[in-house]
């Protein structure tokens, strides 16, 4: 035996899962409804569903990430997702039109005010945009559960009206 070699097998090297849509280093805009579609939370009610969704998922849920100084939670869905649901107005949604892009903090050396509360994995790169929607949907009635479609026709990006976050807000620009 070397004197470099262990006495044991290591075993596979495990490799990190690194998507397209996720930098390598700092933070990025993204565009999306090309790699992601995302839904922000704000505040507290963001930190729940994101812990529910944890929860449900056996600690992969999918990527979900957010900004301390905007108080927001952002969930990361796949591309041409959240536009299929009516969201609550406050919660944001945005994506399928891909001329709009959203930071996107980097895994291991995120910069602050980025932090990563859920990391995208091989089992699970996106959250499922359909649990998140009846998440949301319970908190706001607690006695809904079914699925509310958008109109057809309409490709609403995020809920109008008071209290609605703008796109600036969220680290959102348009392309």
């Amino acid at each position: 035996m070397s004197a470099h070699s262990l006495p044991f097998d290591l075993g596979p090297t495990i490799q990190p899962f690194h998507p397209r849509w996720v930098p390598a280093g700092g933070a990025t805009s993204v565009r999306m409804g090309i790699y992601l579609d995302v839904v922000t939370i704000p505040g507290t009610l963001g930190q729940q569903i994101a812990d529910q969704l944890i929860q449900l998922f056996d600690c992969h849920p999918g990527g979900i990430y957010q900004n301390a100084d905007a108080e927001l939670v952002h969930f990361a869905a796949e591309p041409k997702t959240t536009n299929q649901f009516r969201w609550s107005p406050g919660i944001g949604h945005y994506g399928g039109a891909g001329t709009l892009s959203v930071e996107v903090p980097a895994l291991d050396c995120a910069p602050f005010p980025w932090s990563w509360l859920s990391l995208p994995t091989h089992r699970r790169e996106f959250v499922d945009c359909q649990t998140l929607h009846a998440l949301v949907q319970r908190r706001n009635d607690p006695g809904s559960t079914r699925r509310t479609p958008a109109p057809p026709g309409t490709s609403p990006r995020s809920s109008s009206g008071a209290g609605s976050p703008s796109y600036s807000s969220l680290g959102i620009t348009s392309s």
